[in-house]
């Protein structure tokens, strides 16, 4: 590496490690973007969307390239400058945070949906509230996305609560 590279890191890494990288890059000239990345399996197939910090200078020269690369949707791509070295990751990780707290609550909803008197992992009797079947279940969350709750996460569970096991044929893939 020499004085005017830029170096991009699409690790997801943690916002103050980039801030460190950058100021230890600095001096030597080089300068340095941290970038979050989101969009999983349909990111790598059709453009994630991206999330680059760091000196705006750096972000001009590859914002072409970034532009091309990410998700295009109906009002633009899926790609801006997040602001200094660090932002970006920052804001992958609030990303992060609420896309996990979703998936708990669809964990717990899960839970209270289920067929009723399971034994848990430790082998203890537990009633749960509804006592829905796994297309049951599948069918109220399909509603659900058609809602307010409309989301790729609500739409999955929908889909993976209807997915009957074809290699045996007994029940959902969810059982096992």
């Amino acid at each position: 590496m020499e004085e005017g590279d830029l170096i991009i890191d699409g690790g997801n890494e943690w916002f103050p490690n980039s801030v460190r990288r950058a100021e230890e890059l600095k001096p030597k000239g080089i300068n340095f973007i941290g970038m979050g990345i989101s969009g999983g399996e349909e990111g790598a197939r059709n453009g994630p969307s991206l999330m680059p910090g760091g000196p705006k200078e750096s972000y001009d020269i590859i914002a072409p390239i970034l532009t091309k690369c990410a998700a295009q949707v109906s009002d633009g791509e899926c790609v801006a400058y997040c602001g200094p070295v660090g932002s970006g990751n920052y804001i992958k990780m609030v990303h992060n945070g609420i896309e996990y707290a979703d998936m708990q609550l669809i964990g717990e909803v899960y839970s209270v949906l289920k067929v009723c008197c399971q034994d848990n992992i430790r082998g203890m009797l537990e009633r749960d509230v509804v006592g829905m079947s796994n297309d049951e279940m599948a069918a109220q969350f399909a509603k659900w996305n058609e809602g307010d709750l409309d989301s790729y996460l609500i739409e999955i569970t929908s889909k993976i609560l209807a997915k009957k096991d074809d290699v045996t044929g007994k029940g959902h893939v969810v059982d096992y």
